[in-house]
């Protein structure tokens, strides 16, 4: 599935053998690795102090993957360990752990773990498994059918959201969200030959004319575009997506993040 990596906060970490609990060699000789998830839960809950009407149009969403190197295998299970409490996430074939999200209403005292009897002995170094937490900034609604008044206000409070993932002066380096992307949910194989549905519309009817620009499998509209062709919202259509508040490609590029194959189709 195609993830946005493009405008989000990464957390990357390795697991290691715990040593919050009452035998690190009792979990070494399991195969468990764990992690103290205080971290990413207080990162989680900081945007719960954004006004609620910075939350209305759009949120975070906490999205986790696991990646292997070497020969190592993706793990058993994956969960949340809090004492002798237990909880499990799901995970899939690609290593997204799908039900991530929850993690922003469990204590921040616990720790993030694994467990696969391939681990079971083995130092941290040689566990050949790493993380990656990602903070999205979304629109909450993906009917498919998106007002202009909606994409601006989402795009204004994405700024405040974005904000609160960076500490002090580093958040005044923060872009204006003046794009949204669309990431359509598709296997990366199918991304490839994926043509766009994206189109502006007028009381409710398609119009033609809009540039919709491929930014390494995002798809990017500008809302000023929209407004110069006196459109009053967007549609997307042809498969499930998540749409994102976004600066422009040539702002992304300037900051860093990462590029791809680039190409722009007119609908």
């Amino acid at each position: 599935m195609m993830k946005s990596i493009y405008v989000s906060v990464a957390i990357s970490a390795a697991f290691a053998s715990s040593t919050a609990h009452a035998s690190e060699a009792a979990d070494l000789a399991a195969g468990i690795k764990c992690m103290p998830a205080k971290k990413i839960i207080k990162l989680t809950r900081k945007f719960n102090k954004l006004k609620p009407e910075k939350r209305d149009t759009v949120g975070v969403v906490p999205e986790m993957k696991l990646t292997t190197t070497g020969e190592s295998e993706l793990p058993e299970r994956v969960y949340f360990r809090t004492g002798a409490v237990e909880e499990a996430f799901a995970m899939d074939a690609d290593g997204w752990v799908t039900d991530f999200a929850r993690i922003a209403t469990m204590d921040k005292e616990g720790d993030l773990c694994m467990q696969d009897e391939h681990f079971a002995g083995k130092k941290d170094e040689d566990a050949g498994i790493n993380l990656s937490i990602d903070f999205d900034v979304l629109f909450k609604n993906t009917s498919g059918t998106h007002t202009l008044a909606e994409l601006l206000d989402g795009a204004k409070d994405g700024k405040s959201h974005y904000k609160k993932m960076y500490p002090g002066p580093l958040a005044l380096m923060v872009p204006k969200m003046t794009h949204v992307g669309v990431v359509y949910l598709v296997e990366d194989a199918a991304l490839a030959s994926l043509t766009p549905q994206i189109f502006a519309t007028k009381d409710g009817q398609k119009i033609t004319g809009l540039a919709v620009e491929n930014f390494g499998g995002m798809f990017v509209v500008g809302i000023e575009d929209l407004q110069n062709m006196g459109a009053d919202g967007l549609k997307i259509e042809g498969n499930k997506y998540e749409l994102l508040p976004i600066p422009s490609i040539q702002k992304m590029k300037d900051l860093g993040f990462a590029e791809g194959e680039e190409e722009e189709a007119e609908n």
